[in-house]
């Protein structure tokens, strides 16, 4: 089974974007088409779905339990079908630091509390409560009035990367506007898949792949584990490998989230 992706008005950076995020899928047929306005058309194939589709529920259920594995690896390759087994697995035997608990435990009950407003635009777009909510805090510790690309303050469009989102509306935006254009500009919005293997990929592939290309477990997915030690990117492009996330990872944040919903 294939499944064909189209997407289409973009720009030419946009369009660049796009093929760069299909290629770490694992698509194949990428084609770029001009529309002859300057804006493309991107055309892909993807060799069978590059996600396992599973009901949306399941990023909010436990996942089956797996046989005994190697040591933990954190593989360098960006494409998701040689690395979907690692996500699981990572997932499923992760410790949470003891003397972390009670900061994932207080940033999880914060998540809660808007849980509707989270819902609310999730549904909109087909995309979890819980996704939404921690890429909230973990872009801007659930500020509302800071942009979910990158937590700029919503009264301009954003300074850092992504730079001068969003592009087709006019400031200040309101939190749902910003959200909404951060989560299609990753063009995560109405897929179908939404099991814990590609809910990982997503939020690594939001946060951006340095860490994984350095053979390195991302503090985005993983900070406050025993899977994270020590290694932050302190700004755009500058790694810092003695620095250390004072914030709780995705993974983590999730699975306590599992615990508490």
């Amino acid at each position: 089974m294939t499944t064909e992706s189209r997407l289409e008005g973009l720009t030419a950076a946009e369009a660049d974007e796009v093929e760069k995020e299909w290629r770490q899928l694992g698509a194949t047929n990428i084609k770029r088409t001009a529309e002859g306005n300057g804006k493309f058309t991107m055309t892909c194939t993807f060799p069978g779905s590059p996600f396992a589709t599973k009901s949306a529920t399941e990023v909010l259920a436990a996942i089956p339990a797996l046989p005994p594995a190697a040591p933990l690896t954190t593989k360098k390759t960006t494409n998701f079908a040689n690395i979907g087994d690692e996500y699981r697995r990572n997932f499923e035997l992760f410790k949470l630091r003891p003397e972390r608990t009670a900061a994932v435990s207080a940033r999880c009950k914060t998540i809660l509390k808007e849980r509707d407003r989270y819902e609310s635009l999730g549904s909109r777009l087909g995309i979890p409560w819980t996704f939404i909510g921690i890429v909230h805090s973990l872009e801007s510790g659930c500020n509302f009035e800071r942009h979910l690309h990158n937590g700029d303050p919503l009264g301009a469009r954003t300074v850092q990367v992504p730079k001068g989102r969003p592009k087709d509306l006019a400031p200040p935006f309101t939190w749902e506007q910003s959200a909404e254009d951060a989560l299609r500009m990753k063009h995560l919005a109405d897929l179908s898949d939404w099991s814990i293997a590609s809910t990982l990929f997503r939020w690594e592939s939001y946060n951006g792949m340095g860490y994984r290309t350095r053979g390195l477990p991302s503090p985005y997915l993983w900070s406050f584990s025993d899977l994270y030690t020590k290694g932050k990117f302190v700004a755009d492009h500058k790694f810092d490998s003695e620095a250390v996330s004072q914030q709780p990872g995705a993974a983590v944040l999730l699975r306590t989230l599992q615990s508490m919903s």
